[in-house]
């Protein structure tokens, strides 16, 4: 006695796998896009606040004009001309009073870059910190 079964029919796609993955592939290649364009912003945004803190903790070498203008070599060193704009970095240098030989250098960034998305749309990157760095006077 011999058991046959009988095949089972198979479902037949007609291109819905392809479909989806058309899809997922340009769902995926508008995130890179994406990211091309913003991640380099965001790069460029936390490398000059890295910059801004290590020129406020050298402040006692240097005049408040001569800080902000490192600042601004800086931020023209990466492009981010928002930076350069009237009244977007605010420094105050806070001398050290009496026999002390610290006093505080503190900065306020203030600015929005308009990324443009490959002239489809515009995503804004605010900038608002305050970095406060003591600094000697030697």
């Amino acid at each position: 006695m011999t058991n046959h079964t009988t095949p089972t029919p198979h479902k037949v796609q007609r291109g819905d796998g392809k479909i989806g993955f058309i899809i997922t592939l340009i769902i995926v290649g508008v995130l890179v896009a994406a990211g091309i364009k913003l991640v380099p912003a965001y790069l460029s945004n936390n490398k000059f606040i890295t910059a801004i803190e290590d020129i406020a903790t050298q402040a006692g070498r240097a005049t408040e004009h001569d800080l902000l203008a490192r600042i601004s070599e800086k931020a023209h060193q990466l492009k981010i001309t928002e930076a350069q704009a009237e009244g977007a970095i605010k420094l105050t240098r806070i001398d050290p009073s009496g026999t002390s030989t610290e006093g505080t250098c503190n900065v306020t960034v203030k600015y929005t870059r308009n990324i443009s998305l490959y002239g489809v749309t515009t995503v804004p990157i605010e900038v608002n910190k305050t970095i406060s760095k003591k600094f000697l006077i030697l």
